[in-house]
């Protein structure tokens, strides 16, 4: 195993904690339907494509090792190497990227900073962030980037400090999605209480069927990577490690 990185702490270290973190880029033609009980007949995955969006992420500073390819399901890190492998998927329209870089406490807020980077990038697709984490309190972030249209952010704890910037809404009007038809499903909006929305399912509504995560016939890449410094010593900040 590689490791060649600002970490202080050992590759062996147990990790305390678990998470996931993702974000989705759609590039046009989007869906048709907001179904997301099935999954769209994906493109083969572009692993030397993967590698060149891996290559210029945020969180990484370097590639240090091609890794056997993985599925989309989600696998939680054991130890402090595990959090230096990033996987990323490539299948046509579609990138997905799962990264334990994006976790946080509530107030670096790397998914919002990642999906803006990514909004200037690519500024004709929807591109839909998610992050859940607990540490010994569940923390989420959540991000929605429409083209030239609205955006969402959302962090808070599961003891209810939150934030929500952006009009939910908004993103229904431009998703053309009437807000009375997610009555009764894991997507409603609690207008009064933001934190008891399910904002990972209001996300997937603009991705649909289009949505690659926890399917086990999806394959993505893997790449060992070496964090820049400044992720690594926020990743140090918010993961647990064994004394």
């Amino acid at each position: 195993m590689i490791d060649n990185s600002y970490w202080t702490c050992p590759p062996d270290r147990e990790v305390h904690g678990w998470g996931e973190y993702t974000i989705t880029i759609l590039h046009p033609p989007f869906p048709t339907t907001t179904d997301r009980s099935t999954i769209a007949e994906l493109a083969p995955h572009d692993p030397a494509r993967a590698r060149q969006v891996a290559e210029t992420f945020g969180p990484v500073e370097a590639v240090l090792e091609e890794l056997p390819l993985v599925t989309t399901v989600s696998d939680f890190p054991a130890t402090r190497a595990d959090l230096d492998i990033i996987k990323v998927g490539c299948w046509g329209n579609i990138i997905g990227i799962s990264d334990p870089a994006l976790a946080d406490n509530g107030n670096e807020c790397p998914l919002l900073a990642e999906t803006e980077a990514f909004h200037q990038r690519y500024p004709d697709a929807r591109i839909i962030g998610s992050v859940s984490s607990d540490m010994g309190e569940s923390h989420s972030e959540n991000t929605i980037h429409l083209p030239d249209g609205p955006m969402l952010h959302y962090t808070g704890w599961d003891s209810e400090l939150w934030e929500l910037t952006g009009d939910p809404r908004a993103i229904l009007h431009a998703l053309g999605i009437p807000p009375e038809s997610l009555a009764g499903q894991d997507a409603e909006l609690d207008e009064e209480d933001p934190s008891r929305t399910n904002w990972h399912a209001f996300g997937d509504l603009a991705l649909g069927p289009c949505a690659p995560w926890h399917f086990e016939a999806v394959q993505m890449s893997a790449f060992r990577v070496r964090r820049t410094k400044d992720y690594t010593t926020l990743m140090e900040e918010i993961w647990r490690f064994e004394d």
